[in-house]
């Protein structure tokens, strides 16, 4: 699952039967993530893979991390949210190429 959040941009899969990956491209994204939603977790490198940066949690842990990007859900329009974010505004661009790529996909499959 891909997130893009003012926290930060994450992905999380479910890597076995008890553990779930946080995955970021950077580590002060996750460490914001973990610090907001106040489970003490630590961001471990993976250097070397597609995201260098996780928090690994079990089952009955995320639900306090899906709780901290809900509560951090506090605008009216996303990328405006995202322009105004000191910390997340580099990743402005790339999250207009994600929208306007996925308004192709939508006009692209949309019955007419």
């Amino acid at each position: 699952m891909w997130l893009c959040s003012q926290l930060g941009f994450f992905s999380i899969a479910h890597k076995d039967t008890d553990t779930f990956h946080i995955r970021a491209r950077c580590r002060e994204d996750l460490d914001q993530l973990a610090k907001a939603a106040g489970t003490g977790s630590s961001v471990a490198s993976f250097k070397g893979s597609d995201y260098p940066w996780r928090i690994l949690c079990r089952a009955e842990e995320l639900p306090a991390f899906m709780q901290a990007l809900t509560a951090s859900i506090d605008y009216g329009n996303f990328k405006s949210a995202i322009a105004s974010s000191p910390k997340q505004r580099s990743k402005l661009a790339a999250y207009h190429d994600i929208h306007h790529r996925m308004v192709e996909w939508q006009q692209e499959h949309t019955p007419s």
